[in-house]
């Protein structure tokens, strides 16, 4: 019974050391920078992105294949972006896998789960996570307030910027067990409008947020 015991109590140990180590992991997470290391392959309604850059800025109506989506209430992006990790704490960063969403204000941008295990070494380490874009967009500029919004963003010849929320879901691992965390971490991050130029008007790039 005393063996039964001890045994109980050094699996609760154990478990309880796991969650902590986790949860220290995920603390210094959220003190990490972001960078968008390349966007590949950017696409919106099935142009290429590079195609709608004129003037320093982006204009979404002015190629007939938008303007076509978009009467038919439908702004499909795709791309591939190679979002890089950079933890310059103390302290190792780290996550099991995950679920996350990317809104700008109240509307969804992003969603998908990455199913890897991700650790950052401290004191400058990287790593470099792929991000796949599929999404309509129609929902974001649809209403005139955010349409004036994105449009004034987009095509400013003067640095702007945004708020961007990433949420995550993590999920601890307990011996063989995923527990997912009960709610949404929410990391806010700001981009600019030059720097989302830049990559799209070379079709890959760098910037940080």
């Amino acid at each position: 019974m005393k063996s039964q015991l001890f045994t109980i109590c050094a699996l609760m140990l154990f478990a309880s050391c796991e969650v902590k180590e986790q949860a220290d992991q995920l603390k210094a997470l959220e003190k990490c920078t972001y960078a968008i290391v390349t966007a590949d392959s950017v696409y919106i309604a099935g142009t290429d992105a590079r195609q709608l850059i004129s003037n320093g800025g982006l204009n979404l109506l002015q190629a007939p294949q938008l303007a076509f989506a978009y009467m038919q209430q439908k702004m499909p992006v795709k791309a591939t972006l190679q979002l890089q990790v950079t933890n310059n704490g103390t302290e190792e960063a780290g996550i099991n896998n995950f679920e996350y969403k990317v809104f700008i204000k109240d509307t969804e941008l992003l969603a998908g789960f990455i199913d890897q295990k991700v650790t950052i070494a401290p004191n400058g380490g990287t790593t470099t996570l792929p991000v796949r874009v599929d999404k309509d967009f129609y929902p974001l500029i649809s209403s005139p307030e955010n349409q004036k919004a994105v449009s004034e963003f987009l095509t400013s010849q003067t640095e702007k910027s945004m708020v961007v929320t990433f949420k995550i879901k993590p999920r601890f691992i307990i011996g063989t067990q995923e527990i997912e965390y009960p709610d949404f971490i929410d990391i806010q991050k700001e981009v600019t409008n030059t720097t989302l130029l830049s990559y799209l008007k070379r079709g890959n790039g760098t910037g940080s947020f």
